[in-house]
């Protein structure tokens, strides 16, 4: 019985030979993160006092990419990203009371889309915006 198991143990071992090139993580192959540095780094920390709000405009299309990296130091933080067609508001996606943001966001159709970024808990709180620039997205802040 003892050299049944250890064959099959040995057996188990044998195979193809392992490939000679080391493949990046799954979640790191498709993650452009990894696969360039952003052409622009918007880097910038916004002291927000109780319901005030930060708002930068991306003006980008279908080509570029924002990465969008937000933190706050607690789960009380608000944002979306928006845009204005016609007089209106419409909300592209939205997060209540979040701590920390990753989200990478490309333009559906060119023209201006707003990164809203509020604090919504009960003290002043800091909060650090980081938006990584692609293509030929560009971004100014909102006065």
């Amino acid at each position: 019985m003892k050299r049944a198991l250890l064959f099959a143990a040995v057996l188990a071992g044998c195979g193809d030979d392992a490939p000679t090139t080391i493949d990046a993580a799954p979640a790191a192959d498709g993650n452009m993160i990894d696969a360039a540095p952003p052409r622009e780094l918007i880097s910038e920390t916004r002291n927000l006092a109780v319901g005030e709000l930060a708002e930068g405009i991306m003006t980008g299309g279908p080509d570029d990419l924002a990465l969008i990296h937000l933190e706050a130091p607690v789960s009380e933080m608000d944002w979306n990203i928006h845009g204005h067609p016609d007089g209106t508001t419409v909300v592209v996606y939205e997060e209540l009371n979040k701590m920390t943001v990753d989200y990478p966001y490309t333009p559906s159709a060119q023209g201006d889309w707003f990164l809203l970024v509020r604090n919504s808990g009960p003290t002043n709180m800091a909060v650090k915006i980081q938006v990584g620039l692609y293509g030929n997205m560009q971004w100014q802040w909102q006065e």
